[in-house]
């Protein structure tokens, strides 16, 4: 098998004008069209095949890629089709009739994980360079949002400063059983050994930090939710956000080469370094926010059509249905509600007030009150798709807000106790009691 951007693959088209890998596909969706290049492709892929703008390859058992099937690709093709590849090795069981027989591993076995750590922890030295023969290896649990946690493993070499670290669930969900410990360790060892190149650089990032004038213009806010976060917010400097079970907190974001490239939250510490306090902080971080991402609104059914042409205040509320608002990158996108002015300046360019949807932590939805559902079924459908769709730590909250144009303020749109019994309701229908209807997100869209 082949491995191209963190996918297995069989087969695939290559473009004979660049050598670039445009379509891939698994031995599986092959097996199932009988082999028949024109049955698994999609209609473009075939056709380029056919008309010789791509060529077609697969990997071998032995590891190389079969390129003569109707003509030669010729060695620079092969070459970068090689570039872009890693070769997955085959198990001695993987084509046995389990295997043809194999359903997708059960993710939430925690205990198949387990072994999967003890696994990397055990064997990743022997894939290392030999200065790492007697470094220590460790597996850490890393908070995240949400009071959540990774599991990364950490590599300390002796007389070594801040180790590199990289997170193994990535790594259990993207190889399948069959792949053989040799290709998983050797891609881990690759990763890590990239990701220790980077922390000379974030170790000066984080020097940089200290100076708050070289900083202050990389400080960004996002919003998290206060109840999920009690243990994460501990040592971080927060402020309330007014009407909601929100909390702002700050991130100062780094960049290498004029990209992105990580991101450190403030803590106590570094703000009482600076002299700030949370006031001046926030003041500073949402405006540096809402000038590096501003707010975007769309409509739901832009996502259908491709089509992300942003709206105007005026244009919100002139079809029936939800509304996202986020910024261009879609990252930390939900901070956007905190922006002055913003959900005023909807309010009144539509003459309307709305209820808010916190979709995630990257986005919220807007939708018009009166608008066919009330809030217990909006938020039920907010309670029901975080549940079932929405990672955990990417999670806003289950509760929807209120935004009232005539009064200008936001609010929680249900009452500690309307939430309550809708919680208690849900678990109830979960159980397969008759407690309530709530219609789900893909029915609203329909509707």
């Amino acid at each position: 098998m082949g491995l191209y951007q963190g996918c297995i693959f069989w087969s695939s088209s290559v473009s004979l004008v660049d050598g670039r890998i445009e379509e891939t596909h698994t031995l599986q969706e092959a097996q199932a069209a009988d082999f028949h290049h024109t049955f698994y492709f999609s209609p473009e892929q075939a056709s380029k095949i056919d008309d010789g703008e791509c060529g077609f390859f697969w990997i071998t058992e032995d590891g190389e890629v079969g390129a003569e099937w109707r003509e030669s690709l010729g060695r620079d093709i092969i070459g970068s089709i090689r570039e872009q590849i890693t070769v997955i090795e085959w198990r001695e069981s993987m084509g046995n009739k389990a295997y043809q027989n194999e359903q997708e591993r059960e993710r939430e076995d925690m205990t198949g994980f387990e072994k999967f750590q003890q696994k990397i922890k055990e064997g990743i030295l022997a894939y290392l360079p030999k200065e790492y023969r007697n470094a220590t290896v460790n597996i850490v649990h890393v908070p995240r949002n949400n009071d959540r946690e990774q599991v990364a493993m950490v590599i300390k070499k002796e007389g070594q400063g801040l180790p590199a670290k990289v997170y193994l669930e990535e790594y259990y969900t993207r190889f399948p059983d069959w792949v053989s410990d040799k290709t998983i360790l050797r891609t881990i060892a690759g990763d890590y050994l990239a990701e220790e190149t980077e922390m000379k650089w974030k170790a000066e990032m984080v020097e940089a930090v200290k100076d708050f004038d070289s900083v202050k213009g990389n400080i960004r806010v996002q919003v998290v939710n206060k109840d999920m976060n009690r243990e994460n917010l501990r040592g971080y400097p927060h402020k309330e956000v007014e009407g909601t079970d929100l909390v702002a907190v700050f991130r100062v974001m780094l960049y290498k080469d004029g990209e992105e490239r990580a991101a450190v939250l403030v803590t106590d510490k570094t703000m009482k370094d600076w002299d700030m306090d949370v006031d001046s902080l926030y003041e500073t971080a949402l405006k540096n926010t809402a000038a590096q991402a501003p707010a975007q609104i769309n409509s739901m059914m832009s996502l259908f059509f491709d089509s992300m042409e942003p709206l105007e205040p005026k244009e919100v509320f002139r079809n029936e249905g939800l509304y996202i608002l986020s910024n261009p990158q879609k990252d930390y996108g939900a901070a956007v509600m905190l922006y002055p002015g913003l959900l005023q300046s909807i309010a009144e360019a539509t003459q309307s007030s709305f209820y808010i949807l916190p979709s995630s932590i990257h986005e919220v939805m807007l939708m018009k009150e009166g608008n066919g559902m009330d809030a217990k079924e909006l938020q039920g459908m907010v309670m029901d798709i975080n549940q079932r769709e929405v990672a955990p730590q990417e999670v806003l909250s289950n509760k929807v807000y209120f935004y009232d144009g005539k009064e200008q303020k936001i609010s929680l749109a249900l009452s500690p106790e309307e939430t309550r019994e809708l919680a208690g309701n849900m678990k109830m229908a979960a159980a397969g009691y008759e407690g309530m209807e709530t219609e789900s997100m893909e029915e609203e869209m329909e509707r």
